[in-house]
């Protein structure tokens, strides 16, 4: 009855940020399943958590094998939705710098999309999420170093492939 009522809490306090972690890593808002199959697997593993970690990062963890678990299952590619940055309209926003904010966001998750997967779980779990080196290191299984190292690392391929694109958009402009 105490495992019930422990993951209820939890359930209460972290389902939102299992969910999001889930919308971000399929690129889709249809995850509930695979939210709830977190939270059943956790339940289901209770007697596991030892308390080294916060019950966040654990149930973050136990959604990222579960994605990872149904990946392999179904032999589809991870990507990033564009429209996971889109957030409500600001309404001191006019249309064209909405339409400006837009690409940019596009432009941004098409190169992430090109990421290699260990530079888009850091990017993702610390550049959108926003955890903290020690809960990505949790989640991920890694030191904090590696995080630290791998997240400057996505960051500059980030920027780099940003100026090849743009570089390249440019030549081709001039080249017509």
């Amino acid at each position: 009855m105490e495992n019930e009522k422990l993951i209820q809490q939890w359930f209460n306090d972290y389902h939102d940020d299992v969910y999001n972690y889930l919308v971000y890593y399929f690129g889709t808002k249809d995850v509930e399943d695979f939210v709830q199959e977190a939270f059943i697997k956790a339940y289901q593993n209770m007697n596991r958590f030892e308390g080294r970690s916060n019950p966040k990062t654990w149930l973050i963890t136990i959604a990222r094998n579960v994605a990872i678990d149904h990946l392999r299952k179904n032999r589809l590619k991870r990507f990033l939705p564009i429209s996971l940055l889109n957030k409500a309209a600001a309404p001191d926003k006019n249309p064209l710098e909405h339409v400006l904010e837009d690409e940019t966001k596009r432009e941004l998750y098409g190169l992430i999309k090109q990421m290699k997967p260990a530079y888009r779980d850091v990017l993702i779990l610390r550049g959108i999420m926003q955890l903290t080196p020690e809960e990505t290191a949790a989640i991920l299984g890694w030191e904090k170093a590696r995080v630290n190292l791998s997240f400057h690392r996505a960051i500059e391929g980030l920027r780099k492939q940003s100026r090849n694109e743009k570089g390249g958009a440019q030549n081709a402009a001039i080249n017509e």
